[in-house]
């Protein structure tokens, strides 16, 4: 006989108790961060997002519409600034201040650089405009990280859009930034702010902070560049506002003030420590809170603390944070990053340039030549990588920063920084501050902590580019026009080199073809095999980035005392077009493989060396033994015939049709109606030929004179587009006048550029000389030197000559 055992109900709930508790401890203990772990998962995480970094030296900073801009691209690891060898392929852009692109162009990087030129329609209206790069892997990320740079363009046969007085009105941006991410009631915390105009440009101003009774807490202004911070208690219950006088606007600001949660401050008083020290009003004010910090994704240290009456503090050695900015990131018990502080140390390697000349005037039409030394910091002499321009100096130019200051402090910040090279060339207490403060104003994010905790591998939809330019497209149903999955298409390029590419789609029917050598303007012929695969189309993708930063190129205010330069250096241009017009549009061909991706045909027959016939139909027959023709009524199939093993009996296979590397998939029907005389030469592959995820039982491959399939009818459902290749390099026009009678020529010489050179090698003696010959204007022109050591030291410099009679 059965017992049933009644609990008591008091009994009943402390077990229930017993249970919640032990559950709850459970649940805590696995949310609870392991540092170990957070470590783990941050190195996972870089492991599969590789940073990369792009810097572009251009020639200038100041053109006319209708100029030529040359650049130089220096792509580097984001964290050694190393010169990558990774992507192949890096987009550049010139955008509109309407976030609109008004030149593009692909341009090959090879072992970390490249270069190329875009000219500047005389269509384009005066302003600035962003000149920006990056490559495909890049696309994966913020476009704040992308290489960005305001360029100014003035077209002066058209009348500027902003000619601005003295007296225009001005738009200002204030903005606030708590240490730490919060200000939190009741903790002593600092606040940073930066007041700039539509300019870009910090301002100076007065500003009072106030509570919601007007009284009066503290007065403030900027440090430097419109920056500056200020420290304070907030009261709970209390509101706060400033009260910004700025020239000519008043304005007022909320300070927004969270109840709860964590405050950090940063205090560098000693010199090889920094104390950061955390507080909180939260709950939990005995756990621990934990410390990770990294300089440029690499870590540097991971370290916790107890909190104690909910204060904590840790010392951290200088010595052991890598040069630039580094991270810290505070963590509290739940695996939360609640707070984060940038600290930027600055960089004690660098290639030092130096550049001297063998005079400090010259005369129109002489020869200049410089001298180039480089050495690191130690005084031991480097290789550098480097590049060179010569230029008309104008009242225009701004300071966009150079490669040094780029790669170790703007790469890595959002926004615009203001005279970046201040913060590297001087080094007393004010500039010390200014710095602090630029990192309290300046977001940096190139990831989020959430997304990296969940140790999961991020989704990639865009793949680097390492062995050439990646053509990306959709594959359509156009009965229902949803995504196809698993059809083959081809890519191919018309011409006399043969290009052919061919992709499956995928689930989401996306299609990449894996393309090389494609340098120039070119023609796309997109298509799938239409014996079978009759209803479906290929769409291809964009290459450019369709999303951009934050910021935007600031108006262009040009004001009269701007005239008379403009004025000059426009005739000078106008001058340079007339009389060199033609010398500017010279371009290197490209140098790439013009054998066939077959390699090596069985058969080729030049069909001058025969007999002329009227129709392909006879050609076929008489001469090409390897391609029997089979005919039903008036409907041809064009067959190769091929030996698998060479004791195999000979069978009839169909072969892949080229005219001009464009495959022809209709049994060779168009090809028998194709006009022979057009056609030069006949290759025949007799073998089975693997080409990526193609096959071929053979190919049959017919070359026009012209190249281009002329008055040749394509399958209307094909997709036939005009496609940017690779931009080819333009050769850079610099007269030499060594002779009397060349000195002595009439045709006049106004360059504003007298020296561009993107491919300056120094070796490792750390020697070179370079020269060119001055123009007939009378100006100042500055010299400026990029360049880049294989171990990743970054330099540049830049002087002056006068070209005087």
């Amino acid at each position: 006989m059965r017992k049933t055992i009644h609990i008591p109900s008091a009994l009943t709930f402390k077990f229930a108790w017993i249970f919640f508790l032990l559950a709850l401890i459970s649940n805590v203990q696995a949310q609870q961060v392991n540092l170990d772990s957070i470590a783990s998962r941050f190195e996972n995480f870089n492991a599969n997002n590789l940073q990369e970094k792009i810097f572009v030296h251009t020639d200038r900073e100041m053109y006319l519409a209708g100029e030529i801009i040359w650049f130089k691209l220096y792509y580097t690891s984001g964290a050694t600034n190393e010169l990558l060898d990774l992507s192949k392929i890096a987009y550049v852009e010139v955008i509109d201040k309407n976030q609109k692109p008004i030149l593009q162009a692909k341009i090959s990087i090879e072992k970390g650089t490249g270069n190329g030129s875009m000219y500047l329609p005389v269509s384009l209206t005066s302003g600035n405009y962003q000149f920006r790069a990056y490559t495909n892997w890049m696309k994966n990320f913020s476009p704040d990280y992308f290489f960005n740079k305001n360029i100014s363009i003035i077209n002066s046969l058209l009348k500027p859009e902003n000619l601005q007085s003295n007296k225009a009105a001005v738009k200002y941006d204030v903005q606030f930034f708590p240490e730490g991410g919060q200000i939190i009631e009741n903790l002593p915390g600092k606040v940073a702010y930066r007041a700039i105009d539509d300019q870009g440009k910090g301002v100076d101003f007065n500003g009072t902070l106030v509570d919601q009774n007007n009284a009066v807490l503290l007065r403030f202004k900027p440090l430097k560049f419109g920056i500056g911070s200020f420290s304070f208690i907030p009261e709970a219950g209390k509101t706060y506002r400033a009260l910004i006088e700025l020239p000519g606007e008043s304005m007022s600001r909320e300070i927004p003030i969270a109840k709860t949660g964590y405050v950090i401050q940063l205090f560098d008083n000693q010199n090889d420590k920094l104390r950061l020290s955390v507080q909180t009003n939260g709950v939990s004010t005995n756990n621990k809170v934990h410390l990770f910090a990294h300089t440029r994704q690499v870590k540097i240290m991971k370290v916790s603390a107890d909190l104690n009456m909910g204060k904590a503090e840790f010392l951290i050695d200088k010595n052991m944070l890598g040069e630039g900015i580094s991270q810290l990131t505070l963590f509290n018990d739940l695996g939360q990053a609640v707070a984060e502080r940038l600290f930027f140390k600055k960089p004690t390697s660098k290639l030092l340039i130096s550049t001297s000349t063998n005079q400090q005037k010259y005369a129109p039409r002489k020869k200049v030549t410089i001298n180039l030394d480089t050495k690191d910091e130690k005084g031991q002499s480097l290789a550098v990588d480097a590049s060179v321009s010569v230029y008309a100096t104008d009242s225009l130019e701004s300071d966009n920063g150079d490669i040094f200051n780029y790669l170790w402090l703007k790469s890595d910040l959002k926004g615009n920084v203001e005279s970046p090279a201040y913060y590297f060339n001087t080094n007393d207490a004010i500039s010390k501050e200014a710095l602090d403060n630029l990192m309290l104003t300046h977001g940096w994010r190139r990831f989020v902590w959430q997304d990296l905790l969940k140790n999961t591998i991020p989704s990639v939809e865009f793949l680097p580019e390492i062995d050439g330019h990646l053509i990306n497209g959709r594959t359509v149903d156009t009965r229902t026009n949803a995504s196809a999955i698993g059809i083959m298409s081809y890519l191919a390029v018309p011409g006399k080199k043969l290009h052919i590419y061919g992709s499956k789609s995928n689930n989401s029917g996306q299609v990449r073809f894996y393309t090389r050598d494609i340098f120039g303007p070119s023609e796309l012929v997109v298509q799938t095999k239409y014996q079978q695969d009759s209803t479906y189309r290929i769409d291809i993708s964009n290459p450019f980035f369709e999303k951009y930063s934050s910021s935007r190129p600031y108006n262009l205010n040009l004001s009269e005392k701007f005239k008379s330069s403009i004025l000059n250096q426009s005739v000078s241009s106008q001058v340079q077009t007339i009389f060199a017009g033609d010398k500017l549009k010279t371009f290197y061909p490209a140098l790439t493989d013009s054998t066939a991706f077959y390699i090596k045909s069985d058969k080729t027959y030049l069909l001058d060396n025969f007999v002329r016939f009227n129709t392909m139909e006879e050609v076929l027959r008489e001469y090409v033994t390897e391609v029997p023709l089979m005919r039903q009524k008036d409907e041809f199939t064009i067959l190769v015939r091929v030996r698998p093993h060479p004791n195999d009996f000979p069978r009839n296979v169909e072969p892949l049709i080229l005219l001009d590397g464009v495959p022809v998939f209709d049994r060779g029907n168009k090809i028998i109606k194709y006009d022979p005389k057009k056609v030069r030469e006949l290759e025949v592959v007799a073998k089975r030929y693997f080409l990526g995820p193609l096959m071929f039982n053979s190919i049959l491959n017919l070359k026009t004179y012209k190249g281009n399939l002329p008055d040749f009818q394509l399958d209307p459902r094909a997709t036939v587009m005009d496609y940017e290749g690779m931009q080819l390099k333009r050769e850079f026009y610099s007269p030499i006048y060594d002779t009397e009678a060349k000195v002595s020529e009439r045709l006049p010489d106004f360059r504003n550029v007298l020296y561009w050179s993107p491919d300056l090698k120094i070796d490792s003696k750390g020697k070179k000389t370079i020269s060119f010959y001055t123009s007939d204007q009378e100006n100042k022109y500055t010299v400026v030197v990029q360049g880049i050591s294989p171990e990743g030291k970054l330099g540049s410099s830049k002087i002056e000559i006068q070209v005087k009679k």
